[in-house]
């Protein structure tokens, strides 16, 4: 069996049926691929939707989909074995994030995509490629099935067989790759309520990261926990065995232990990420989108609003090539880089994660937490302080401000440790 289609699109995650609703509401014939027999199904990470991004007038219909709660808070504890920082953000008004379960929210928006127009066909694994005088032009499925399409869309993840394929995907590792672990622990509603409420948690603490940022981020009637680390030498060293100890000693946290207690472990896995761009995301007949195009930033916990934007600008891309007769790389490339460039929100976060990278892979975790305990010290006033002569002398040029700035940083390092005796001493004041 076979079948030819404007638009064939490889994945149901996040960039596949919003590339695949695009394409079929700009009228084009349009087929959706899957593997799995339920979209999403077998991911377990965090996972929530950026409102920043969501408010783009090409995304807000995402607004409509299953939401598990509302985050309205952003709660972030730094601990070391002196002292647990903990900082709170609460936005005087809005909803920062929606909290969503993949698997429900995947196969929603598969089923929008199809109400568009899009023919939709689960379970179906793509082996292969087709290729003719330079082009992608096809799909060839696990049961044999060839289906011919004039631009094809790669929706597949971060090791997409269809990109590396075409030779676009190079081969990933070191400290572009993360691997996350990642548990689901059932509360019910209750529990996740009471303890949790609208917020979502990250940690920093000795020997449940690696450069990474661990988080809890509650659902309805469960949460789900991740943590890892990037994929370099150092990612199992320190006593940690193996990548599952992060997990383990995460969970064993006692903030985290009291939060969970009396819950359920209902699913435990492992997910990789791709945290860089590749070089080549477009080829005559194809574009990647989303994770297969590199365009996920793990580092900063972003990934679907970048999925949904580029699938969307891949259909488009692809319908003015289609009706313009020209599906070469160079006419994809025009409107589908154009439009990423564009857009703020992608260019933003990319800026942002490259520049923290940089900085946190320079650091041991150790140094991490407590440059970031710094940032509170004495309820922020201290840090006021000098965070207000720093940006002063950079903005005059004026090394001197700058200068007081770091050693007043300096001056007050000591007066962050609690002397060994201070308890003891304390107790023997009281008795007086």
């Amino acid at each position: 069996m076979s079948g030819s289609y404007d638009v064939i699109v490889v994945g149901a995650g996040c960039a596949g049926p919003a590339a695949a609703k695009k394409a079929a509401e700009l009228g084009l014939k349009t087929l959706l691929l899957e593997k799995a027999q339920v979209p999403g199904e077998k991911n377990v990470s965090g996972t929530c939707l950026n409102m920043a991004a969501l408010i783009d007038p090409d995304l807000q219909y995402l607004m409509n989909g299953p939401v598990e709660r509302e985050i309205k808070e952003m709660t972030t504890y730094m601990i070391n074995n002196e002292r647990t920082t903990m900082i709170k953000e609460t936005p005087a008004k809005g909803v920062l994030l929606l909290s969503i379960r993949r698997d429900r929210f995947d196969a929603w928006h598969t089923k929008e995509a199809e109400k568009a127009g899009a023919e939709v066909k689960l379970a179906t694994t793509v082996v292969d490629i087709i290729e003719e005088g330079g082009a992608v032009c096809g799909v060839v499925t696990s049961s044999g099935e060839k289906f011919y399409g004039k631009v094809i869309i790669d929706a597949g993840g971060v090791n997409s067989l269809v990109g590396r394929k075409a030779g676009l995907i190079p081969k990933r590792s070191g400290q572009h790759m993360i691997l996350y672990v990642t548990v689901k622990v059932h509360l019910g509603e209750e529990l996740v309520n009471e303890r949790f409420g609208n917020s979502i948690y990250y940690f920093l603490a000795p020997g449940i990261q690696h450069k990474t940022w661990p988080w809890i981020f509650p659902k309805r009637e469960v949460v789900t926990l991740g943590t890892g680390g990037y994929m370099d030498a150092d990612l199992i060293s320190n006593g940690v065995k193996n990548i599952n100890d992060y997990m383990q000693n995460f969970l064993d946290l006692p903030i985290v232990r009291e939060k969970l207690a009396g819950g359920e472990i209902v699913s435990w896995g492992l997910h990789l990420e791709y945290d860089d761009e590749i070089e080549q995301r477009v080829k005559a007949g194809l574009i990647l989108t989303g994770e297969a195009g590199g365009n996920v930033i793990p580092f900063l916990g972003e990934g679907m609003p970048e999925a949904f934007f580029t699938g969307i600008y891949a259909a488009e891309a692809a319908a003015q090539a289609i009706q313009a007769g020209d599906v070469s790389r160079a006419k994809l490339e025009e409107h589908y880089l154009k439009r990423c460039e564009a857009n703020l929100f992608l260019q933003g976060f990319r800026f942002v994660a490259r520049k923290n990278k940089a900085s946190v892979l320079s650091k041991s975790d150790e140094e991490i937490v407590d440059l970031m305990q710094s940032v509170v010290m004495g309820g922020g006033f201290i840090s006021n302080a000098i965070h207000t002569a720093w940006m002063k002398g950079a903005e005059q040029g004026n090394m001197d401000l700058v200068q007081e700035a770091y050693d007043l940083y300096q001056f007050i390092q000591p007066y962050r440790q609690v002397s060994e005796n201070a308890l003891e001493i304390y107790e023997k004041m009281k008795k007086q």
